[in-house]
């Protein structure tokens, strides 16, 4: 396979001929050859052009995209299952694995969606406690100080999504492995441009909405679940792939069984519970995804992979995120973020007064940053996100833009 150069892969993305992009963190552009995967998905539907079976090619085609998220991620395809988001992905997982009465530890970093997930737990009478971040922090030893006789699990986002900083995933999984605790890591923010270690096997599930760094529409998501927590699942939803149906009485296939339940004549009768047999992996859990998403998903795993895969772009984005930061730093202007190289991530939180009005100045020179609150509440703050798209000269864009500013406040 030839290798895709950082040149080529801009060339995927035309938005960056127009604007100075740099918000990934919130939604991610769609490549070229995502766009036209669905846009062929969606011209065969238009013009009726179906498969053999007529299933629009459906269990392909999430088999071929499994694989590759998969594959960048080192773990098994059986270990791979597509939510519709984050959220649906992590209280899926946890719904199997809790129960009244159990403790979930969750990060004081993580983001708002995520306390809506803890806090439909608490309403089923898992006890939820929030472990509070240090200065924009989280501190596995205040997570391991934190754990009680009730505790079984651990929640966290693996990037905190106000300050880009990276928690540090093996010493979570080690502390996971060590304490026997379920470790469910919400991704949304890593997943796409950090190369995440999952073969210690103690990370329990890994969800991400594909809206941000896959940049691929919404709808789908992608979830990793450690093959020791499947083997006895049965989740609150079940779907048709995620079963098989146990042949009785000869019947040679699962049509033949269902009709011979249904059949005229044959009398009203109860289904036993060993009718079917939940498979074993993370299919299990998988519902109806939104098929054009995961064209696009498709295709664009197809770039990462042609890229060098995660370590590569995880190289590429750091690298260009550690250079935007000594540049900000060297021209005197402040941040939030981490320059620790181990809690760096694709986003940078950079402080500037009056985030609203520098947020719209960069606009209206086509360049694309998100205003934010960041950590501390009184602060004014904006977002920049980096992928592996972006190059010296974006940087370089928005640096001149901070320099433009700060004149203006004089």
């Amino acid at each position: 396979m030839t290798k895709l150069t950082a040149a080529q892969v801009r060339q995927e993305y035309p938005v960056l001929d127009k604007y100075t992009f740099l918000d990934c963190a919130y939604k991610g552009p769609y490549p070229v050859r995502s766009v036209r995967a669905m846009h062929k998905f969606i011209e065969d539907r238009h013009l009726g052009i179906l498969p053999d079976g007529r299933l629009d090619g459906r269990p392909e085609r999430f088999e071929s995209t499994r694989g590759k998220i998969a594959q960048l991620w080192g773990v098994s395809p059986d270990e791979v299952w597509f939510p519709q988001s984050t959220n649906q992905g992590l209280l899926t997982v946890a719904n199997l694995l809790l129960k009244p009465g159990d403790e979930i530890l969750v990060g004081g970093l993580d983001h708002p969606s995520n306390y809506a997930s803890w806090a439909h737990l608490a309403n089923r009478g898992v006890k939820v406690t929030v472990v509070p971040h240090r200065e924009g922090r989280m501190e596995v030893s205040d997570i391991e100080a934190a754990i009680g006789p009730r505790t079984r699990a651990i929640g966290m986002c693996m990037v905190a999504t106000y300050n880009g900083f990276r928690v540090d995933v093996d010493a979570l999984s080690d502390l996971a492995g060590r304490r026997e605790l379920f470790l469910l890591l919400d991704g949304i923010q890593g997943v796409g441009h950090l190369d995440i270690d999952l073969s210690s096997g103690n990370v329990t599930c890994l969800a991400a909405g594909v809206f941000k760094w896959l940049c691929t529409p919404e709808g789908t998501g992608v979830c990793y679940v450690n093959r020791k927590v499947l083997e006895n699942a049965r989740p609150d939803i079940i779907y048709y792939f995620g079963i098989e149906f146990s042949p009785q009485d000869g019947w040679p296939n699962v049509i033949d069984q269902v009709f011979a339940w249904g059949h005229e004549g044959a009398g009203p009768q109860p289904l036993s519970p060993d009718n079917i047999r939940y498979l074993p992996n993370a299919r299990v859990l998988e519902s109806s995804a939104t098929m054009l998403s995961l064209a696009a998903l498709d295709s664009m795993a197809d770039m990462m992979i042609e890229f060098g895969g995660m370590p590569a772009i995880e190289r590429r984005v750091l690298g260009l995120s550690a250079h935007l930061k000594a540049s900000l730093l060297e021209r005197g202007h402040a941040l939030n973020s981490e320059t620790e190289p181990s809690h760096q991530s694709g986003i940078t939180s950079v402080k500037v007064p009056d985030a609203q009005e520098f947020a719209a100045f960069c606009e209206a020179r086509n360049i694309w940053v998100l205003a934010q609150k960041a950590v501390m509440p009184d602060t004014d703050a904006v977002r920049v996100a980096t992928h592996f798209f972006n190059n010296e000269d974006d940087i370089e864009v928005f640096v001149n833009a901070m320099d433009e500013f700060r004149t203006t406040r004089l």
